[in-house]
């Protein structure tokens, strides 16, 4: 049994298939390749929804196709305000314009083909686009690619790197479209300014940021834990019947620098469900959880499957 991180990717002894297999990220500079960027109604992919797909797909570093489409989901299109401030996207839009989401993904995963993928941010968009070509059955989106945001950290340390800061500062443009395809063209000139400007050695310190971890092995230093640290400082609570092995799950979130209980209690943060328990009203531990949040407590559930893949974000980072 072992609990580790290598090339960036979570690997759990008992519990892997609970995991997205997405491909692994390895930061370089490549001639052929699919840039994509998707626009959503939030950040969650277990909750919210893709509304727009964009792409280019580049051969020898310039682009030879485009692919921009609108969804439509067969039940709700609602856009949060705040998002339709950000890129217009509307109802009224999705349901004038969008393709129905099956469809349009079974297109863009056609698309994208084996390419490797390359993005800003990119394993958020990869998280809905695998969610999907999931529910669908369509081939497992588990390409390798490129997160040009790795390559800004690198290039620009201790500063604040959106995509529109790159844009920026390289003199790109002065405000990002928040649309997929513009958004994709966009990403591409902020990689090429990379391209052009990065030494071997900001490239070896984007590769040296790649997470291998034993997390079983010592409790963790500040910095093998960087700021996204899921666990830090949660008290974090398994409840019996888990596919991971109880023991090494509690000794992983002790040397995350967080604390791992035995038993839900008030002041517990995190109480971690097998996946068919999860709505189990029968489950002594989440009657307790539900009793404890009705005093004040703030126990939040998670299941099994949503707690590794909080990890796995977390170590792809």
């Amino acid at each position: 049994m072992s609990i580790y991180i290598k090339n960036g990717v979570l690997h759990v002894t008992g519990a892997q298939e609970k995991l997205r297999a997405k491909g692994q990220e390895n930061p370089a500079f490549i001639a052929d390749y699919t840039l994509l960027d998707i626009e959503t109604t939030g950040l969650n992919p277990y909750r919210d929804h893709v509304t727009e797909l964009g792409a280019i797909k580049v051969r020898n570093n310039e682009i030879v196709d485009q692919f921009s489409k609108l969804v439509v989901y067969p039940r709700s299109n609602k856009v949060p305000a705040v998002i339709t401030k950000l890129n217009g996207i509307t109802e009224e839009l999705l349901l004038t314009k969008g393709i129905p989401v099956k469809e349009a993904m079974t297109e863009f995963r056609q698309f994208i083909g084996d390419d490797i993928i390359i993005g800003y941010n990119v394993n958020f968009d990869l998280n809905f686009l695998y969610d999907l070509t999931e529910k669908f059955k369509l081939p497992q989106l588990n390409n390798d690619y490129v997160d040009v945001l790795r390559l800004a950290r690198a290039y620009y340390p201790f500063q604040h790197n959106r995509l529109l800061d790159c844009m920026q500062r390289a003199g790109i443009a002065e405000t990002e479209q928040h649309h997929g395809l513009d958004d994709s063209i966009d990403t591409k000139k902020v990689y090429d300014d990379f391209r052009a400007n990065f030494t071997d050695e900001l490239l070896a310190k984007a590769q040296g940021k790649i997470k291998n971890i034993d997390l079983l092995a010592a409790e963790l230093e500040a910095w093998e834990l960087g700021y996204r640290n899921p666990v830090n400082n949660k008290k974090v609570a398994f409840v019996d019947g888990i596919n991971m092995d109880n023991a090494e799950a509690a000794l992983m979130v002790n040397n995350m620098n967080g604390q791992a209980q035995t038993i839900v209690t008030p002041d517990t943060n995190f109480l971690i469900i097998d996946d068919d328990s999860f709505f189990d009203k029968n489950n002594e531990a989440i009657q307790q959880a539900r009793e404890y949040n009705k005093s004040g407590s703030k126990i939040k559930r998670l299941s099994e499957s949503y707690f590794l893949n909080m990890l796995d974000e977390w170590a792809r980072n």
